[in-house]
This record gives C-alpha cells, structure tokens and sequence, in this order.
C-alpha cells in the first residue's frame, strides 16, 4: 500500500459569530464575515464545524484526521470544544496548546466542535490519505506550496 501523505491542511481560527436565524443560519458565509472560519467555506459549500460530522463524509479521500492546538482553552478562548459522539458515551477533548488529536476520519468518527464564546481558537487541521492524487484536479499555489513543503 501507499504510505499517507498529506492531503489537506488548513490553519483554523475560530472566533464567537453572531446569533443567526432562519435562512441566515444555514448560510456559513456569514459566520465567515463575522470572524469564523470553516474549511468548508474554502470549498463552496455550507459545512460547519459546530454541526456533527464526518469527515470523510465531506471529502471522500480523507482517511485520517488530526488538530494541533495552538491556544489554551479557558485561557485563551472559551467553546471550541471537540466532541466525539458515540451511543455509549461521549468523549469531549479540552484543546490545549501542543495537543494533537488524530482519529480516523470515517464514520466510527461522528463529531463536532463547540462554537467559540470568547477569544479565538487557533489549531492546524490536517487531512491524510493513501490516495494518489489527482493529476486533474487544480491546486490553488499556497496548496501547492504546502504540498511540496509536507
């Protein structure tokens, strides 16, 4: 088999956004003007982070998934808790600077992240797969960057 590569990786920073109702909650863009970023906005499409998900749900070649948190919760912002749903119990990771978080990004990997109340919540995430990529598929240049550099 091929060994994982890189296949995406993205610096996140969450940051609390305003109340939204109605047709405007389903509109992530706003949360992105309002100072939250989801990498689902870089797609297109209408994914957000607070919402339970998988990951390879998403992106398909996505095998495994991994957070470097930068920032302290409680000290440096409050939310932004990562919760892995299971029927028995769930499993709530407190970020702390350095940690890294790493689970499979298939469906035994249902989860979410807690919206951010105060402060902002940087992590590096990161995708890996043992697909060959996609000679097709055009990369933006800092992907390409990150790509070489990985």
């Amino acid at each position: 088999p091929e060994p994982p590569r890189l296949s995406d990786a993205t610096l996140t920073r969450l940051r609390p956004t305003p109340p939204l109702d109605g047709a405007e909650a389903e509109d992530g863009r706003l949360a992105s003007e309002a100072g939250a970023f989801d990498v689902g906005l870089c797609r297109g499409d209408h994914f957000s982070y607070w919402r339970p998900h998988i990951d390879k749900v998403s992106v398909p070649e996505y095998e495994h998934s991994a957070l470097l948190y930068l920032g302290h919760h409680g000290a440096d912002f409050d939310g932004g808790r990562l919760t892995f749903f299971d029927p028995d119990a769930n499993a709530v990771v407190l970020p702390e600077a350095g940690l890294l978080v790493s689970f499979p990004s298939g469906p035994p990997s249902l989860h979410a992240v807690e919206r951010v109340s105060r402060g902002a919540r940087f992590a590096l995430t990161m995708w890996f797969t043992t697909a060959p990529p996609d000679p097709s598929s055009p990369l933006d240049s800092a992907h390409a960057a990150l790509l070489e550099w990985a």
